[in-house]
């Protein structure tokens, strides 16, 4: 059974329709990328998963549990976590009290939130800026900062939501090898990204949206053969040789 089910989910605003009949699987431990152009929906399938939107049809299973319409704290809680492609850390506040803040979603105590922050900004790379107020860190930081605190909801899935955007080469490079150190840990990703370079080689599986419908799914060679998506998105760049 998958992990994640996204079944004929609708949402419109309006009359325009964002995603329309959208069916997406996602198996437990793997990780399976969604792309597709600017507007093609993607974001707002990810608010309508994570109880940030309601669909207007449509069905969301995760572990098993009709999440369809719970709020966004519930669905955290169940494991099935987001980050957001802006990224909103609380400005005035240290790197460690940021994360200690979200891992209360499963303590009362300081000192276990304490712990429990202390040695996630150790696995991410933050440590020695846990006293930074993090309003002072980079853009990389801070998107660091922001996958720390989804961590400390202590995640079966995480979501990401163009984690790459604004990322030097270098910084991208670290961030994915963050993202396969957490996928070697038995966490499983959906992943928006517009780099293309990152999405292909890590994903087992690819989706493409376009004007709200899903038009393709296969793994990434055969996506980047897909004459539909490439006319659509991809371009003749990436491509795939046969």
């Amino acid at each position: 059974m998958s992990l994640l089910e996204i079944k004929n989910l609708t949402k419109s605003f309006g009359g325009l329709t964002a995603n329309q009949k959208v069916n997406i699987a996602v198996e437990e431990g793997e990780i399976v990328g969604l792309i597709g152009p600017n507007g093609a929906g993607k974001t707002t399938l990810f608010n309508c998963v994570t109880g940030h939107y309601r669909p207007d049809s449509g069905q969301v299973i995760f572990d098993g549990h009709d999440i369809t319409g719970w709020s966004p704290e519930r669905i955290c809680k169940a494991g099935l976590v987001r980050t957001f492609q802006i990224v909103k850390p609380f400005m005035s506040m240290s790197v460690l009290e940021n994360v200690m803040t979200a891992g209360f979603l499963h303590t009362n105590s300081t000192a276990v939130a304490k712990k429990n922050a202390s040695e996630l900004l150790e696995f991410t790379g933050l440590a020695d800026k846990r006293r930074m107020v993090a309003g002072n860190l980079t853009v990389a930081d801070k998107k660091r900062l922001e996958l720390t605190r989804a961590l400390a909801t202590k995640p079966k899935m995480l979501m990401f939501d163009e984690v790459m955007a604004g990322l030097t080469a270098t910084e991208t490079n670290d961030a994915i090898d963050l993202i396969l150190a957490l996928h070697r840990q038995g966490i499983t990703i959906l992943l928006v990204e517009h780099v293309m370079e990152v999405v292909m080689p890590i994903s087992k599986r690819v989706n493409v949206l376009d004007y709200g419908v899903k038009i393709a799914e296969g793994e990434p060679a055969q996506i980047a053969r897909n004459e539909r998506v490439i006319k659509a998105y991809l371009g003749e760049k990436y491509r795939a040789p046969g």
